[in-house]
């Protein structure tokens, strides 16, 4: 009853709205880089993160225990009584929610004794390096279990347990002054269970040593098909930013004037839904307490929905949509993606290419710019083929694609029927969250290339 007493103390004060977030934390991180262990920590924390609001403004701060958690209350109405001088001011008024939920899989991983993980890390180390051409091997496992109650001063009172766990593998293949690269990750929402088996490290390292022989890629603008990797990070970095609803208040989005406009090709929708089983980016209330939701960004091509939290929701006039997230205990929620992704087609992959006489076939991820401001990006792709006359002819190396991310959207000419996600982490304002991106692959008319 403690936080309920808190919440009454938060309101004395003279806060307009109170929300606390008791949040247990613990988890481990193994990164084993060419067979020697480089990172090896593991933590269990208990916090008690405090937001108030007052005349618009925003005060947070966090109590370690009950007995700090008077002192945490008068800070964070402090700073909110401050910031209020500079902040617009609004209602404080918003759907309450109750419940919980919980998913903690077959074998929790923090269950699982540390040698038993790293045995999983030295398995995937030892099956890539043994491919010839393998030059360094980067392989990362990250296990977690996020337990929290959020109540507020409207009637929110929701739990929630989540065990999540994801490895992930960088290998680097070299031969004859040439250095190619591969990325591949498995995650999800569960046990250790997901990633004991799994062939992480094996699938980058073939396609690292593949790209050797291949040939760069011819620069400017191609037809081509994005394989769903490559097409999930465009959607969730290059588009999926640009809907959070703070970046288009605060006009730092491409989307910010063109709800219910047409966004892309009329066969394109993309949504952001946290409530798919078993997605690394998954969660049944957001951490305001809010329920979670799947919902349309783009529906057949017109804008359709922004992202949003409490006090965005309220300054657009629209329902929160379950997106406020935070890293941890130590962070006040910000609006971000889940689950983010194209939704599937009726084309198969062998009629994409069949359309093409010649183009390129970009395959997988390895980093990239997005600015949601102006509209435009720029991805490195592991690499991909040159098609010619619908079939796959040359093996190409590390490419480059870049341009407007609505011109490439309304560029859609097809879109595949097999969806898969990829799990991920995302940051934004120096906070990271697990997240999951997804497409079929996209077929496009036109977009632009370059080499390394």
């Amino acid at each position: 009853m403690y936080l309920e007493k808190a919440l009454s103390k938060g309101l004395e004060l003279g806060a307009d709205f109170v929300e606390l977030r008791e949040e247990r934390s613990l988890g481990t991180i193994i990164r084993v880089v060419d067979g020697v262990i480089r990172e090896l920590s593991s933590g269990d924390e208990l916090r008690i993160s405090v937001r108030t609001l007052y005349n618009g403004g925003w005060g947070f701060s966090v109590a370690g225990s009950e007995e700090e958690l008077d002192e945490a209350l008068k800070e964070s109405f402090k700073m909110a009584k401050l910031s209020s001088k500079w902040s617009s001011k609004f209602e404080a008024y918003w759907p309450s929610f109750k419940g919980s939920y919980e998913v903690l899989g077959k074998e929790p991983a923090w269950e699982v004794p540390l040698e038993r993980k790293i045995g999983i890390l030295m398995d995937q180390h030892r099956i890539a390096s043994s491919i010839k051409g393998v030059k360094n091997t980067n392989i990362h496992l990250v296990d977690s279990l996020r337990e929290t109650r959020v109540i507020n001063s409207l009637g929110t009172d929701t739990r929630q347990k989540i065990s999540r766990v994801r490895i992930s593998s960088y290998i680097f293949a070299h031969e004859s002054g040439v250095t190619e690269a591969a990325f591949e990750s498995k995650g999800g929402l569960g046990g250790i269970e997901i990633v004991e088996g799994a062939e992480v490290a094996e699938k980058a390292a073939k396609r690292a040593v593949e790209a050797l022989s291949a040939v760069p890629a011819p620069p400017g603008k191609h037809r081509a098909i994005l394989d769903p990797k490559l097409a999930g990070v465009f959607i969730h970095e290059a588009f999926g930013h640009a809907a959070e609803g703070d970046a288009v208040l605060n006009n730092e989005s491409i989307l910010a004037d063109m709800m219910g406009k047409p966004v892309g090709a009329p066969s394109i929708s993309v949504l952001d839904d946290p409530t798919i089983e078993g997605l690394y980016g998954s969660y049944r209330y957001d951490d305001e307490g809010t329920e979670a939701r799947r919902k349309y960004i783009v529906k057949e091509g017109i804008l359709s929905g922004y992202l949003t939290n409490l006090e965005v929701s309220k300054k657009l006039g629209t329902e929160p949509t379950g997106n406020a997230r935070s890293m941890d205990f130590g962070n006040p929620p910000e609006v971000r993606m889940s689950n983010t992704f194209i939704e599937a087609g009726d084309w198969s992959f062998e009629e994409m290419l069949s359309e093409i006489k010649e183009g390129i076939y970009a395959i997988g991820s390895l980093y990239g710019y997005t600015d949601p401001a102006k509209g435009q990006f720029m991805f490195k792709a592991e690499g991909g083929w040159l098609i010619e006359g619908g079939e796959l002819k040359k093996r190409l190396r590390e490419v480059a694609i870049t341009g407007m991310t609505l011109e490439v959207l309304h560029n859609v000419e097809a879109i595949g029927k097999e969806l898969s996600h990829d799990p991920g982490s995302c940051g934004k304002k120096s906070q990271w969250v697990p997240v999951t991106t997804g497409s079929p692959h996209v077929m496009v008319s036109s977009i632009v290339f370059g080499g390394r």
